[in-house]
């Protein structure tokens, strides 16, 4: 895979505990699996959120509540 150089700002306190804990060689693995696994979980909110706004949407869709009772007898039928 390719890679990039880039230059960050950290917290002075946030890397000298990374320095301290994780070998030079490290590094850049581990910083790039911790994006990896932000961004992952960025996407993910993200994702739910637009699905939160499109069920409050349809939510709201008069004919569609409408449509949804009037088969709910069909989808309950032999459950007894």
């Amino acid at each position: 895979m390719e890679q990039v150089r880039v230059n960050l700002s950290l917290e002075q306190e946030v890397w000298e505990k990374f320095s301290a804990l994780v070998p030079n060689r490290k590094k850049s693995k581990i910083i790039n699996e911790l994006l990896k696994k932000e961004l992952k979980d960025i996407a993910r909110r993200n994702e739910e959120k637009e699905l939160r706004l499109a069920f409050q949407e349809a939510s709201k869709d008069t004919q569609r509540l409408k449509a949804i009772n009037e088969w709910e007898p069909l989808d309950t039928e032999g459950w007894d």
